[in-house]
């Protein structure tokens, strides 16, 4: 490459990646956002209460003694800068300036680069440190804005490497149009080079290049009903209207019933106050959710308060699955979920940014995205295992001696095998429904509680990367657990050892392969 070839243009590829080799600083505002406005926050606050009392000693009366003997102990200590107005506006002035010469260090210390196969970042202008995260363990690279940050056009780029959590690299923050070009960068460097994603029947431009071809959006409007529609909400709803009742039945009258559940709010009101903080939370994590086809990739993009961009690598996804509340059974929602190679799970449900990949839709909408995670998967086979039950299809069911554990869905759980993947379905209130591919399953596990034993009953547990889909069989007859375990090993093997085959988007037929017929269990 020329000297003048290597120069920075306005959009040349090669001048955008040797900038990137350069040290760089984050926006100016960033210190503000980060944690500047705690320390004006705090300011703020002891500014009103200094000029608060000092409206207070122009007043006079209208306190009573503890307070004049408090506010006489405060006085003796600053009564000079109280009676003196441009020295107390020289401490204001003072205090705003040591905010904002912190902050200032704050930015002055703070740089990112990215070199020698490696993106760094240092920060700290006391205590110092310094982070280096390889491009090849990058897993993913989002783009968020917080509500502040929408505020004054700013963005933060999270650079998610392997293990997940702690694993987190964050440039807080760049102007929008920066970030954008950041992760851009990143993404060609760290994500493109492995990314073997299954093959599409479009071309690059029918996926709309980096942004992605729209796949859906999810309505506000029915992402709220879904958020009511909760176990917590509905057991608060109903714990209220059977309070009601009975404090109705007790007093007799409106006044009294009121009364009365003033009186009992307080030992509600923690629980009300979880569920709602639970649900709202729920509301604001996943509003204006849309999801896109970038052709190797899904992009995510959620938020209300705190807008996020996220980009899931489909050769990451290591199982994915679908829910079906009880609650949402009347309007035929479904949730779909995926297992991520790199995030890890947490039973908090921090990590539903990078797992969640449908909040809520329809069935026909949950297949669309279940088949474009992995086009190998059989639409029809999808539906079967959401909708239908009994052995039809290639189905093996849990042992019929399991019905005491389960006399609900007893005649629905079980697994279904195809060339590609394990599908495993359970439920018949909340329905569930989970499949792992063959080459993904890194372990296998059979076990038996104290309860399964004496029924000769067994669980099959295919183990892959943490996450929120669990493939699991539980209740199966031991004969037929132990077979399992012994062909998905053999399967598994036989995965790893071939590269995925090409396929498409098309609509496939049903690939179950029906198990050889075997004695009653």
């Amino acid at each position: 490459m020329t000297q003048e070839d290597s120069r920075p243009g306005p959009s040349g590829r090669e001048g955008r990646d040797l900038e990137l080799h350069e040290w760089q600083h984050l926006h100016p505002l960033s210190p503000v956002l980060r944690g500047g406005v705690v320390g004006i926050a705090i300011l703020g606050y002891a500014a009103t209460q200094f000029v608060d009392d000092i409206f207070r000693g122009w007043g006079g009366g209208g306190r009573d003694q503890g307070d004049e003997a408090t506010d006489e102990g405060f006085r003796e200590g600053l009564g000079f800068v109280f009676d003196h107005s441009l020295v107390a506006a020289a401490v204001i002035l003072v205090g705003l300036l040591v905010v904002a010469l912190l902050g200032w260090l704050m930015w002055r210390f703070s740089k990112f680069r990215v070199t020698g196969g490696q993106i760094e970042f240092r920060k700290g202008w006391l205590f110092r440190e310094h982070r280096q995260v390889p491009l090849e363990r990058v897993q993913a690279i989002e783009i968020s804005r917080p509500l502040l940050a929408q505020l004054t056009g700013l963005s933060q780029v999270i650079v998610q490497s392997a293990g997940g959590g702690d694993a987190q690299l964050k440039l807080a923050f760049l102007s929008a149009g920066r970030a954008d070009e950041v992760r851009h960068e990143l993404l060609d460097l760290a994500g493109r080079r492995d990314e073997a994603g299954p093959s599409r029947t479009g071309t690059p431009a029918d996926t709309g290049g980096d942004e992605g071809r729209e796949v859906l959006r999810v309505p506000n409007s029915r992402l709220f009903v879904a958020t009511i529609l909760h176990g917590g909400t509905i057991f608060l709803g109903a714990m209220a209207l059977l309070g009601g009742s009975v404090a109705l039945a007790t007093y007799g009258s409106t006044f009294e019933t009121l009364t009365g559940a003033a009186i009992a709010l307080p030992a509600l009101g923690p629980l009300a106050f979880g569920i709602v903080v639970n649900r709202v939370g729920e509301l604001l994590k996943h509003g204006n959710f849309r999801l896109a086809d970038t052709g190797t990739s899904a992009r995510i993009q959620h938020g209300l308060t705190d807008k996020r961009t996220t980009t899931v690598p489909l050769h990451r996804i290591q199982a994915v699955g679908m829910v079906q509340p009880l609650w949402w059974r009347p309007l035929g929602w479904w949730r779909v979920k995926v297992n991520v190679a790199g995030i890890a799970h947490d039973p908090s449900g921090n990590t539903d940014n990078e797992t969640t990949v449908l909040p809520v839709g329809t069935l026909d909408q949950a297949l669309d995205v279940l088949t474009l995670l992995d086009p190998a998967l059989s639409e029809a086979d999808l539906r079967a295992a959401a909708v239908e039950d009994g052995e039809a299809g290639g189905w093996t069911l849990v042992s019929p001696r399991a019905r005491r554990f389960d006399p609900l869905s007893w005649r629905r759980a079980g697994y279904a095998v195809s060339p590609h993947s394990v599908m495993v379905r359970a439920g018949r209130l909340s329905r569930r429904v989970s499949v792992m591919p063959h080459a993904r399953v890194q372990s296998l596990s059979l076990s038996q509680g104290p309860l399964d034993r004496p029924l000769d009953l067994a669980t099959v547990t295919l183990v892959s990367t943490p996450g929120p889909v669990g493939v699991r069989v539980p209740h199966l007859d031991h004969d037929v657990a132990a077979r399992l375990l012994i062909d998905e090993s053999a399967r598994a093997r036989a995965a790893r050892q071939i590269s995925r085959s090409a396929c498409t988007t098309d609509d496939l037929p049903s690939q179950l392969v029906t198990p050889a017929p075997s004695d009653e269990r």
